[in-house]
């Protein structure tokens, strides 16, 4: 993830929107007091929040691990059957 110095942010802002946009890319804005903050695309910080939410009942977090493992086992079982 790229760091930019607030600073910089002034100076570019909408240079970096695009960055941010065109790369899909999280840039992380530095401020001498520590208190930094994160520039992600709308796309990122939605499917963030669509995560946490699906993982904050933990009976829904464990259906969706078990439904995860279920697909890596059929992915495997054919890869073995094509080779």
């Amino acid at each position: 993830m790229t760091a930019i110095a607030f600073s910089q942010l002034r100076k570019k802002l909408g240079e970096i929107i695009e960055r941010v946009y065109d790369n899909d890319e999280p840039i992380t804005i530095t401020r001498a007091d520590g208190k930094n903050v994160v520039i992600v695309p709308e796309s990122e910080w939605e499917a963030r929040n669509d995560t946490v939410h699906l993982l904050s009942s933990p009976e829904n977090a464990k259906r969706l691990l078990s439904a995860k493992k279920q697909a890596e086992a059929e992915i495997e079982r054919r890869k073995k059957q094509a080779a």
